[in-house]
């Protein structure tokens, strides 16, 4: 069977869905049946060899002067017109397409008010709800995007699969306590313990609450901590300004988190004591998941799918507010026995969260809807 998949996300730095491209196709190379290929279609170059892939795989570069939305649906409904299916992991498909699809959605954090500016809604919304439509199947990573999808997307239940996201097998607890230190060396130029946040500083996560809730567990208890913002700041939050207010510039610290491979981001969980997720909504959250397979104790919102992954295992905020997150991270930092007891659950949890069984499964529906 032919596969194939746009790997628009690819190009430049792998984020949330550049990365779940990236682990789809590598698991998948390892399971094709003989007579299997997958087809990746990109923007920009991009070598396979990167990846370890095999000759099952092969990389078509559409090269143009067209970009995103037109590439999408210009070039590319033409040069995968031979696929038994095409896989689109990034919420929308060329609505031209003629041939069977599959479309992935991570969230439908429209569902939460705040989250984007007002044109968000005529623009972006309107290519997804279509793309979803249009789509043979949906896949969507959690149970809270699913009803979510149902309510606001206009789709019936059986279109919509659920399949969640994963960590590596690489992702594991470190006992490397040297690696560890150097690891907060280079992050932070300094030998301190430190609160982590990995991820896009988006509007919904929460950041300006956080670094408040920070500052009163600075204050009230005094911990060495800094707070290690490791993500793009892609919306020019004036963090300066925030953490100045607050009295906590020297203890913030923020970084694009370009890593050259993901796998970087192992010594960085591990060399923290605690990862925080203040977001009011999320899709999904493969950072949660990499955090706990690392064995980091966690401290997030109760909401959407945080609660779905992070429910009995991790410390849990109900009513989010810089009080109520200062409290959480004070307890877990200053008590030793509740932040061992919550990294033997986060080891526990991140046993049902990896790859391998989530590609296996997004490979059986692509089958399925090419066979069908």
């Amino acid at each position: 069977m032919r596969f194939g998949i746009s790997g628009q996300r690819l190009a430049g730095q792998r984020l949330g869905v550049g990365r779940y491209i990236e682990y789809m196709i590598k698991n998948w190379d390892a399971i094709l049946d003989p007579n299997d290929s997958i087809h990746i279609y990109v923007q920009e170059p991009f070598d396979k060899n990167a990846l370890n892939l095999s000759d099952a795989c092969h990389v078509q570069h559409l090269q143009s002067s067209l970009k995103g939305i037109f590439w999408e649906n210009l070039l590319l409904p033409g040069a995968s017109r031979e696929l038994d299916v095409l896989f689109c992991p990034s919420y929308t498909v060329p609505l031209a397409y003629p041939g069977r699809c599959v479309v992935a959605i991570h969230s439908a954090n429209e569902a939460q008010s705040g989250t984007h500016p007002w044109w968000y809604d005529l623009t972006y919304l309107q290519r997804y709800k279509l793309s979803a439509r249009r789509a043979d199947k949906v896949i969507v990573p959690s149970e809270s995007t699913k009803n979510d999808l149902l309510e606001h997307y206009g789709i019936s239940a059986n279109k919509v699969e659920i399949v969640a996201q994963g960590a590596d097998y690489a992702f594991q607890p470190s006992k490397d306590e040297a690696r560890k230190r150097a690891t907060r060396i280079r992050y932070t130029n300094m030998d301190k313990p430190y609160v982590l946040w990995v991820g896009k500083l988006s509007q919904r996560r929460n950041i300006p609450m956080l670094l408040k809730a920070f500052s009163i567990v600075k204050q009230e208890h005094q911990i060495p901590h800094n707070l290690l913002l490791f993500g793009p700041n892609h919306l020019h939050l004036p963090l300066e300004q925030l953490t100045g207010e607050l009295g906590i510039t020297d203890s913030v610290i923020q970084t694009d988190g370009k890593v050259s491979s993901h796998q970087e981001l192992i010594d960085v969980y591990n060399a923290a004591d605690l990862y925080v997720n203040a977001s009011m909504y999320e899709g999904f959250s493969m950072t949660l998941v990499e955090a706990m397979a690392c064995g980091l104790p966690v401290v997030v919102s109760n909401r959407a799918a945080l609660a779905e992954i992070a429910g009995g295992y991790g410390y849990m905020v109900d009513e989010p507010g810089a009080d109520s997150f200062a409290e959480a991270i004070s307890k877990v930092l200053c008590d030793t026995e509740l932040s061992q007891s919550l990294r033997a659950r986060s080891i526990e949890r991140a046993k049902s969260y990896r790859w391998d069984q989530f590609a296996r499964q997004t490979l059986d529906i692509l089958r399925q809807v090419g066979q069908s």
